[in-house]
Formats: structure tokens, sequence, C-alpha cells
């Protein structure tokens, strides 16, 4: 059997306190033969955004799961499953996602819970609840010893490239659909 190839990426050197448990499991693992750690990246979607796309193209075929963690609003997780599945059409790699606690500022901690429990139908992030600490060493474990879940890419919903009239007449039907959903129920 072959190791399992992984990677992680968090948002924030900030992050990594709440990964040094995590990290310390997967140096073990990488010890005993069990995992690969291929890398672990900090990069920002925000502020990083073309690295990070280009780090994926580059290397999403040598991975079989890919550990995300991010704070505040969490765009980090979802942005790599919806690149993994859309862009490049990776039917093979796993995106685990961690939401990392902010200790002072609660509205973040749930806005990074959000950020990866809310995404739209379609994504396929791994999360079990993997939030701080704990979880990040929750998801390394996961991603390390548990069955990786198969991939199922979905068609891309269609891009609409309107005139200004034509949005505000799909915008009209749009409200009269919402009004008639309201009535119904």
């Amino acid at each position: 059997m072959n190791k399992r190839r992984i990677a992680v990426i968090i948002g924030s050197d900030s992050d990594l306190p709440q990964c040094w448990e995590g990290l310390m499991y997967l140096a073990q693992m990488q010890e005993e033969g069990k995992v690969e750690v291929v890398r672990v990246m900090t990069m920002s979607v925000h502020r990083n955004t073309e690295a990070l796309l280009s780090w994926l193209l580059d290397n999403h075929k040598s991975l079989d799961a890919i550990v995300v963690g991010a704070g505040w609003a969490n765009a980090l997780t979802g942005m790599c499953d919806a690149y993994s599945r859309y862009a490049i059409k990776d039917e093979h790699l796993v995106v685990v996602g961690v939401a990392f606690i902010d200790p002072v500022n609660t509205n973040h901690t749930q806005a990074a819970i959000l950020g990866i429990t809310e995404l739209p139908p379609g994504a396929q992030v791994v999360y079990n609840g993997y939030l701080g600490s704990r979880g990040f060493v929750e998801a390394c474990q996961f991603a390390v010893e548990d069955t990786l879940p198969p991939i199922l890419l979905k068609d891309a919903k269609p891009v609409q490239d309107r005139t200004l009239d034509d949005a505000i007449a799909r915008a009209e039907i749009e409200i009269q659909k919402a009004k008639q959903k309201s009535t119904t129920k």
C-alpha cells in the first residue's frame, strides 16, 4: 500500500499555535512511515490568491488530502475545494476543513465555522466539527488514518452575462418566485 500524501494549508502564521499538536502528530506518523507530509503552507486566500491557485494546480495530482485551516471568515477552505473541483477537475484530492478559534472575538470563530458549514451544494469539504487545536489534530488524524471519501464532480453553474435591463427583469422574476414560495408555505 502506498503511503498517503498530504499537505497542510493555513491562512496565517498566527494559526500555527492551534496547529502545533496536530503537526507533532503528523511528524510522528511521517517518522513511522505512515504518511508523507509534502508541505505545510501559510497562504491567505485574500492576500495570496494567485500563489494559492498556482500551488494547487502544480501539486493536486501528487496529493491525497489537504488539511486546510483558517480563522475569521475561512474562505480558504471553500476556495481550495472549489478550485480543485471546478477549475482543475480533480476527482481524487480530499479537502479537510478546520475552523480556528479567535479567543478575542467569538464572531470571528463563528464566521470561520460558517465559512465551512455553509458552503453551497456541491462543495465536498470534509468537516466533522474540526474546531481549534483539538479539531486540527482530529482533521490530521482523519487525513492520515480514515478512508477518504470519493469525490463526485458536479456540473458548474452556467455563467450569466446580462445587460442592466436584463438583470432587472430577471430580478423581478426571482422576486415573484420568492413571493410564490412564501405564500405556499
